[in-house]
């Protein structure tokens, strides 16, 4: 899966692009109805992402995001210290445990395309 979610003054979305390991791919961008950070926007975009892989029954999961504070955060190697992202935190990593494996990694924005282009869409640019 490879999340995207930002937030402007005017705008805040979510972006995910599902891969199956046959290479379909599933495309969703939403826009969120509330104030929020770019990392808030982040974490619901993980946390909607885990939901639907959830629904589609999956087991194992790959994660890319171009949020190097919440990957890092998810991995462990940063500590979720933001009473803001807390909440998102503990729910992804509820989320996450309902799968055999999870793997969070980082990509930088150059990489992560598809869920950019879909930020595109969704800001109507």
């Amino acid at each position: 899966m490879y999340l995207n979610g930002s937030s402007t003054s005017v705008l805040a979305d979510v972006r995910i692009v599902i891969q199956s390991p046959t290479h379909n791919h599933w495309h969703f961008s939403l826009k969120l109805d509330f104030d929020c950070t770019n990392n808030q926007a982040e974490y619901e975009t993980l946390v909607n992402g885990l939901g639907v892989l959830q629904d589609l029954r999956a087991t194992r999961i790959l994660v890319f995001g171009d949020s190097e504070l919440v990957i890092n955060q998810l991995n462990g190697t940063f500590r979720c210290m933001s009473c803001t992202l807390a909440p998102y935190h503990m729910v992804a990593s509820y989320l996450a445990k309902s799968f055999d494996s999870v793997t969070f990694k980082y990509i930088s924005r150059v990489h992560n395309t598809d869920a950019d282009e879909l930020a595109q869409i969704a800001s109507g640019a």
